[in-house]
This record gives C-alpha cells, structure tokens and sequence, in this order.
C-alpha cells in the first residue's frame, strides 16, 4: 500500500468527511537564523510517521507553532501549507506562551504523564498548577478545533498522552463528531496509573473518543483494567469495548510503522557509495565492525545500560578491541526537565571513561553524537552500520528498529531489540536481549558480531519483507477502516 493508494481510499470511505489531526508536536518547524528563515523537522517517530500520511489525505494538521519564525510565515488564521517545497496539507499553528509550555509541555505531559506510562514512578512529579495549565491547553486546542470543523461527520485524529482531556471539550461542544486517539507510548497497568491525582478526570475525558488505538493488545488490556478499576462502567474485555454515561468507545491495537520505500529508495540513491566511503574515512572506521544506537535522549530508551554492556563486552572480549566501533546518536530532549540534564552528563561521563580506558591512537570504541539527524543523513549511518541496537527499557513501539531494517538493501545487517520495545511482536528475527542483564547484553553483541553471514541474510529478509508489507500506509489504512466501522 503507497500514498495514492491511501489518498484514494480516504476519497471513497470518507467523501464528505475532512481530516484534522491534532499534536502537540509539528511536522514542520520556522527559525529564524542569520540567512533567513530555516525550515526544519523535528526528531522524534511521531511526525516522521505521520506527515507521508497527510500529504496522502491532504488534511488540516493542528498542532503548536513552537519556532521563532512560525509566526512570520502563517497567513492570518495561523495556517501556512506544508511541506515548503511541494504543499500538500494546511498545518495550523496553535500559540503557547512559556508558562503555559513550562506547565503543560515540560510540566504534567513530561513529569507525570510520560514516566507513569513507562513505568518509572520514582521519576513522576505531580503539580496542581501544572494540571491546570495542561488542562488549559487542551482547551485552548478544542478553540482551534472548532473553527476548522466543516460540519459534525469530520473525523478529529489526536495523538498521544499530551490530549487526555481533550475529547471530552469536543464531544461537549458537538456531539456527533467522530473521535479517533491513538495512544503512541505504553499504557501502564493500573495499578502503575492509580498513582495519578487525576486519574479519573484522564480517563473520562479519553472516553469521548470513539476509538482509541494502542501499539499492542497488551496496552488495550491495561487500559480496560484501568477504567474497570476506576469508572462507574461495563467494560467487554472479549471485544474491547466500554461503555461510559451511555457512550461506547472501542478499543484496538494497530502497530505503527515506517515510510518503507522512502527509507529504501534513499539507501540506493545516486552517489550514496561515495558519500558512506566519505564517512567512514572521516570516522576512521573502514575497517570496523560498527554499531550504531538512535534515540531521542531519554531514560526510558535504555542508552546507559547500552554503553554499559558496550563496556563490559570490550573487557570479556579484548579480541575486538580496535575491530569494533559504536557510533551512537542521541537526540536532545526535554533539555529543561533536570532528569534529562543528568541523563545526558551521566551517559557522557561514561563514554568519557570508556574511551579513555581503551582508546588508542588509531582508534576509539564510541563515537557520540548529540544532534539532531536528518532522514537522508541517518539513512547513511544505518547503511554503514553492522549492527543496531535499541535497548530501551520500556518503549511503545520504537520506529528506529524499523528505519535501519527498511535501510538494509544489502540484508547483511544484525538487529538487537530489547524485549521490552512494543516493536519486538512483530520482529521476532531480532537478536532479543532484556538490557537490565548487562551480561548477556554484552554476550549478545558478539552473537550478533560472529552471526553467520547466511544467517544474517536470512533474518534481515524476513524482517525486511514485514515492515515492506505492514508500513505506515498499512497503518493508516487500518485505522481508517476501524474508525469507518465506528461510522457505520
């Protein structure tokens, strides 16, 4: 399934029915810079997935306009068509001002929200002016919405932990809207979520959608539990369903995943050969077995205990010091939140003590990178890497293990996936390691250093040909027909 595919489909189920997804995060960022004005992407799974979508559909994207220029370029109702070079779909920017980023961003959505849904309660930090200031901002979204609504058969698209509330203000406000959420982290078990002060108001406000979507069935459950747990409502465990104050909301589970050919056909692109030759000569490493780590920098992504096992594989098994090289990129994120400021300077001290300790003239064990890469430069780290590694230690799907498997042309790469990553359902040919077990975390790097080159082959085919066959146009496809079904 492609674009046009989609975009016809969109055109027979739902003709008189327009789009609007809703985000916290923009598919497309303004900055001012001492050229003029810059356009950039931002990191992270969430738009990179989304955006081929809705060139597809050609929607109205709302979400908040968070560059120093997205002002300038938007015309007078906050709308400007994106993407720059070939606009395809209206995005519409909502305005936040610090506090209210402070609150709902950086606040509730990141200090209570995100480490509760990955099970990290001694991270949580729960503020009543923080839950105002994201109860605000949901309702500031709603006052987007609304305007936008062509008549009550539009569907609204939200996504993610940062919109709990947000369903309930637009059902309020019209009734016979068709609501769609998907859930793009874990939904923890209940009783991980009855830490929360406002469960309750969560939950109710998630059950004005129609339809909510998680990675796995796992997460449906969790979310059934909690509800049967802390509402007032009946809940059908065998067809996912519940019914609130006589309102019926269902429940699937719909893996996300990647552009496939966009991320293939840039690993074949004209010159490409040069351009890795050109890398690895900078790095120093043509003749390295090289891994390679992606990640928004984050405690939930598993990155310290990777560098870890990196370290204790290099003192088990001095014979590929000088042979094997790490390149691992890490993404700033949520660099106000003072979690993540000590996640980065712990992680560095440590690749600082590694690469002192077994560095040489001609050769260090980890390159570090903490940067945001684009696509079509990442694709040429995915295609010189050996290996990948993506230890997160609680991960809603994770769409980095699905990038370097669609950049493989060549099929000789090894991926080893966490067995806690919602992604490892479907990629069963990964080496699979739990990376608290630091020990058979670094056993499982010379696994997959001395995996036999048919081996190899054979595993990166059959992961190759799943995410070729269930990539992002499959998804989009599946949750058009589930919210078809909701219609009907």
């Amino acid at each position: 399934m492609n674009a046009e595919t989609i975009s016809q489909l969109y055109r027979e189920r739902f003709a008189d029915r327009s789009l609007i997804l809703v985000s916290n995060r923009e598919p497309y960022i303004h900055r001012k810079t001492k050229h003029g004005i810059k356009v950039d992407t931002p990191a992270g799974g969430l738009t990179a997935a989304l955006d081929p979508v809705m060139r597809a559909i050609r929607g109205t994207w709302i979400a908040w306009g968070s560059g120093s220029a997205d002002k300038e370029v938007c015309d007078g109702n906050d709308k400007v068509m994106v993407p720059p070079d070939d606009p395809a779909y209206t995005l519409k920017r909502v305005w936040l001002d610090q506090k209210e980023v402070d609150g709902f961003y950086y606040g509730y959505a990141n200090q209570a929200l995100w480490p509760l849904s990955h099970m990290l309660i001694e991270k949580a930090r729960f503020s009543m002016r923080h839950w105002q200031r994201y109860f605000e901002v949901n309702r500031k979204f709603a006052d987007s919405i609304i305007p936008e609504i062509d008549n009550d058969r539009d569907v609204i698209w939200i996504q993610d932990y940062h919109f709990t509330v947000l369903p309930y203000m637009l059902r309020n406000r019209m009734s016979d809207l068709t609501i769609s959420m998907f859930w793009h982290i874990p939904w923890p078990p209940w009783e991980i979520f009855r830490v929360i002060p406002q469960r309750q108001e969560i939950l109710k406000g998630m059950l004005g959608c129609d339809l909510i979507a998680f990675h796995i069935n796992r997460y449906c459950q969790n979310f059934l539990e909690t509800v049967e747990q802390e509402l007032d409502a009946s809940v059908d465990r065998k067809e996912n369903r519940i019914t609130y104050n006589g309102r019926e909301t269902r429940l699937i589970p719909l893996p996300i995943s990647i552009d496939y050919d966009k991320f293939d056909q840039m690993t074949r692109r004209d010159k490409i050969q040069s351009k890795l030759t050109e890398i690895k000569r900078k790095l120093k490493i043509e003749d390295k077995y090289v891994g390679i780590g992606v990640d928004r920098l984050d405690y939930s992504k598993g990155i310290y205990e990777r560098v870890q096992a990196i370290k204790l594989f290099l003192k088990k098994y001095p014979e590929y010091r000088e042979r094997f090289t790490f390149i691992q990129i890490a993404v700033p994120s949520r660099t106000k939140i003072q979690e993540y400021s000590e996640l980065k300077e712990s992680i560095e001290k440590l690749i600082d003590e590694i690469n002192r300790e077994f560095s040489t003239d001609n050769w260090k064990p980890i390159i570090y990178y903490s940067t945001n890469v684009s696509h079509r430069e990442l694709v040429n780290y995915y295609r010189i890497a050996d290996m990948a590694i993506v230890s997160s230690i609680v991960d809603g799907m994770n769409l980095v293990a699905k990038e370097y498997i669609a950049s493989q042309v060549d099929e000789k790469g090894v991926l080893i996936l966490s067995e806690f990553v919602g992604a490892v359902a479907e990629l069963d040919r990964a080496i699979i390691i739990n990376p608290f077990d630091i020990e058979q975390f670094a056993d499982m790097i010379k696994k997959g250093i001395e995996m036999p080159e048919a081996e190899k082959r054979r595993r990166m085919q059959k992961m190759r040909a799943y995410v070729q066959t269930h990539n992002i146009y499959d998804w989009i496809n599946d949750n058009l027909k589930a919210v078809e079904k909701e219609i009907l």
